[in-house]
């Protein structure tokens, strides 16, 4: 047996036993893969994630999304920018969780499928 394989055996018998668990998305979040602006930032995104952070003055939980915050652009005649991985290269991504009141969804538009950034970044980023 390998080094790679003990290490990977230990880590699936610690994840195993431990009292993690991992959070569904909150129902009244947006779909994973949908299209968003960060009004903080005001740049466009995608959100790859959402959770509940902490409690609004009303006690409600507030929902934070993880937002992959695109490179700026010219506009949207130049999505081909996107697909072009040597202007992605030259370009920054970042990702950014913003609280939801902070997020401006464009839902008229369907979720993409976020694993397709995984093989434009040349899969730097894991989703």
């Amino acid at each position: 047996m390998s080094n790679n394989e003990l290490t990977l055996d230990a880590l699936k018998d610690l994840l195993e036993n431990t009292d993690y668990a991992v959070e569904e998305v909150p129902k009244e979040a947006m779909p994973i893969g949908s299209l968003c602006r960060s009004v903080r930032l005001d740049r466009l995104g995608v959100v790859i994630d959402a959770f509940y952070g902490g409690l609004d003055e009303d006690q409600k939980k507030i929902v934070i999304y993880s937002i992959l915050i695109l490179p700026e652009s010219k506009g949207i005649n130049h999505f081909s920018e996107y697909t072009n991985k040597t202007a992605l290269k030259k370009s920054s991504f970042y990702v950014s969780n913003e609280y939801e009141y902070e997020v401006i969804g464009y839902l008229m538009i369907p979720p993409v499928d976020i694993s397709i950034f995984s093989s434009l970044l040349g899969n730097d980023l894991l989703l």
